[in-house]
């Protein structure tokens, strides 16, 4: 091994080192993919790469296997592990098809690591809609978790009863069937960018290029199918369950034309003049997104209404 290789293969072992660490704190473990998707581009072979995502998965999961041993023996047990490593697999695949497709257009790139988050979203909620023993159990546990960690943070607060607690729980499991595949977008979304952000912080065209980011005409149809199944679907009182699908396509389609959204709102700024920081702008929305509410709802529809437009109206005209 030469003294480059010697040096790439350190590189490697850090990235893989620090994406590990990452992924067992609270908040790192949905970001843990940065680093490998920021060092990717350092490795001229893109199997290299790639090997060090396998590298992670191969960590993580056996990280989460030796926590989880005890309780392996069960059906319960397995099932709370597929749960706990949803996310991690979803993001490290998502990081892989990145990786894979580094001669795509940004926005392809991005919607090809969507795919599978999209699908695995779409094929829990179904496989949760019909409950086994197994699954009741798992629910009656994941219950009690709710409720003593609810518990704790309201400290009791009088006229709050076990019935509210259940009501609540139940109200907020549902919800998540509906958005779990719209949060990963996001979720995936969120890391590109920053791992973009971070390898053009010297390119003084980042900013311009974010500013020209354009979905597919396609998605226009399913965003447009999405919704008005959706609305069908409203009108008829339909079940839960094709309704959280519908949901999950219709709001995913939203969150692709957010992008776009977006990146409109960045061409004004730079076309105005405005100073902005791209990577601080695009962390605002998201935390705006997830943290105050009512603002949030104005992200949530005024940006993707914003992105639909433009099949309609230029905003963005090569001037």
């Amino acid at each position: 091994m030469n003294l480059i290789e010697d040096k790439l293969m350190k590189q490697m072992l850090l990235t893989v080192g620090i994406s590990f660490v990452l992924s067992r704190l609270m908040v790192g473990n949905l970001f843990f993919i940065i680093p490998l998707m920021v060092q990717a581009p350092k490795f001229s072979d893109r199997k290299v790469s790639l090997f060090s995502v396998g590298l992670v998965a191969l960590l993580v999961l056996s990280t989460e296997l030796i926590r989880s041993k005890g309780a392996l023996s069960s059906t319960e047990g397995r099932l709370l592990l597929l749960i706990g490593m949803f996310i991690p697999t979803v993001l490290l695949v998502a990081a892989a098809v990145w990786i894979a497709l580094d001669d795509w257009r940004t926005v392809h790139r991005y919607l090809a690591s969507c795919i599978f988050g999209v699908v695995a979203s779409l094929a829990v909620v179904i496989y949760f809609s019909k409950p086994s023993e197994a699954l009741l159990r798992v629910d009656a546990a994941m219950l009690r978790t709710f409720q003593v960690v609810l518990g704790q943070t309201t400290q009791g607060a009088q006229g709050t009863s076990v019935g509210d607690f259940e009501s609540l729980y139940r109200v907020s499991l549902m919800a998540m069937g509906a958005l779990l595949s719209p949060l990963c977008m996001i979720l995936i979304g969120f890391n590109t960018f920053l791992a973009l952000s971070f390898q053009g912080r010297y390119d003084s065209t980042f900013s311009y290029r974010v500013s020209r980011w354009k979905v597919p005409e396609e998605t226009l149809w399913v965003f447009l199918g999405g919704w008005t199944i959706v609305l069908l679907l409203l009108i008829g009182r339909s079940g839960y369950l094709p309704r959280a699908m519908a949901l999950q396509v219709a709001l995913g389609s939203s969150v692709i034309y957010a992008v776009q959204g977006i990146s409109i709102v960045l061409h004004f700024a730079l076309r105005k003049g405005i100073p902005i920081n791209t990577t601080r702008f695009l962390t605002t929305i998201f935390l705006l997104v997830f943290l105050i509410p009512g603002v949030n709802l104005l992200v949530v529809f005024a940006l993707p209404l914003l992105g639909v437009t433009e099949t309609w109206i230029v905003y963005r005209r090569i001037e």
